[in-house]
């Protein structure tokens, strides 16, 4: 067993181990994360990354002491990406387990589905770090996200295309309601700035009509097309794109993962393919931040770093110092993080004083022949 999976299996043993020790009262030496993530299901890897990123964060934190004299203890929970699982694992969290603050959750139906849980809602606790890049348009203050909009990967994308002098574009995407939301806002967003509408086309969410929308989309291809899925269905249409439109540029977004996009490719398939972030090249990237989490992850893990993994390490790093600065000790709470602003986790900086939103940042990466992401 390696490492990684030995920090898998002693974070889910601990998490059934603490639920009832959590019922007594709640020890003011620590602060207690919950977060529930896919580790079984169509997202398990980003997953696991994201999760692996944050623990390395939190360990960082322990072994120097804490914050404030207070250790942070780690639940996490796997939901397997459904959403009644993850609402399910929210309730044990907040009842059983006492958390402080809900962390990090993955899968945008998931995150929707506590968002609007009564268990939630009555909670007075916060979701910090959700892994979604849905926009809500109704402000409750009750989510702080620190990575970009799906809208705002669209938009950034299809403005490189166009500088480019590609002015073509399609955008293919699910139907569920949490594509289309993003589908809209990227639409408004598009609007806004005053770019061409792209075409728009509907992919099936288990992928089953991408031949089908291959052969239409090849029939007058654009230059480039975003594709707004999982990771599966993300693959089957670029699989079926890529020897009918040779030329297309294709972009997908970070609700893919780009490590099982490679697998389920191959090298050829995959080569070319245009990937959106919302944080820097964990590879390549030189701000501080990075470099820290590069060192990190070589001390604790034995495995590449990936965007997920440095979104998770970098979340979790911003909910430690935003509690450092809090007067507040009941953390969680909407007023525990009131009047945070700028935060420099080290040359990569958030801003929580503009809404739910921190961080606005994205990105691309090319994947090369040999799978590395370049940019």
């Amino acid at each position: 067993m390696n490492r990684r999976n030995f920090l898998l299996c002693s974070a889910l043993a601990s998490s059934s181990l603490l639920s009832s020790a959590a019922r007594a009262e709640k020890s003011r030496n620590e602060f207690t994360v919950g977060q529930s993530v896919d580790l079984s299901g169509p997202l398990q890897n980003l997953g696991r990354d994201y999760f692996t990123g944050a623990k390395i964060a939190f360990d960082e934190a322990n072994t120097s002491g804490g914050t404030g004299g207070r250790k942070w203890r780690f639940i996490q929970l796997d939901d397997g990406a459904r959403p009644e699982q993850a609402v399910a694992n929210a309730s044990r969290l907040l009842n059983e387990n006492h958390a402080d603050i809900l962390f990090g959750f993955t899968g945008d139906e998931c995150v929707e589905a506590v968002l609007a849980a009564p268990v939630f809602k009555t909670s007075g606790r916060l979701l910090f770090a959700p892994m979604s890049g849905i926009s809500r348009h109704k402000e409750d203050g009750r989510a702080l996200y620190v990575r970009a909009t799906y809208a705002e990967e669209i938009a950034a994308l299809l403005n490189q295309f166009a500088a480019g002098r590609m002015s073509a574009f399609t955008i293919a995407h699910t139907p569920n309601a949490a594509s289309v939301a993003a589908r809209n806002a990227a639409l408004d967003l598009l609007d806004k700035r005053e770019m061409p509408r792209p075409q728009l086309v509907t992919l099936k969410e288990d992928g089953s009509n991408a031949a089908a929308l291959a052969t239409i989309i090849a029939r007058n291809p654009p230059h480039a097309i975003v594709i707004l899925s999982d990771t599966v269905s993300a693959a089957l249409l670029a699989r079926e794109l890529r020897p009918r439109v040779p030329g297309l540029v294709i972009a997908i977004t970070s609700s893919a993962d780009p490590t099982a996009l490679q697998q389920i490719l191959g090298p050829e398939l995959s080569f070319g393919l245009v990937v959106s972030r919302v944080v820097p090249n964990p590879n390549k990237g030189t701000e501080r931040v990075v470099r820290e989490f590069s060192r990190a992850l070589s001390k604790y893990m034995d495995e590449a770093p990936t965007t997920a993994s440095l979104e998770g390490y970098v979340a979790a790093r911003a909910l430690i110092a935003t509690t450092r600065r809090s007067t507040d000790v009941a953390i969680g709470t909407p007023r525990s993080l009131q009047g945070m602003k700028t935060l420099d986790l080290g040359d990569w900086a958030l801003n929580f004083g503009n809404g739910e939103r921190a961080s606005h940042y994205v990105d691309t990466s090319v994947i090369t022949r040999k799978g590395v992401m370049l940019g």
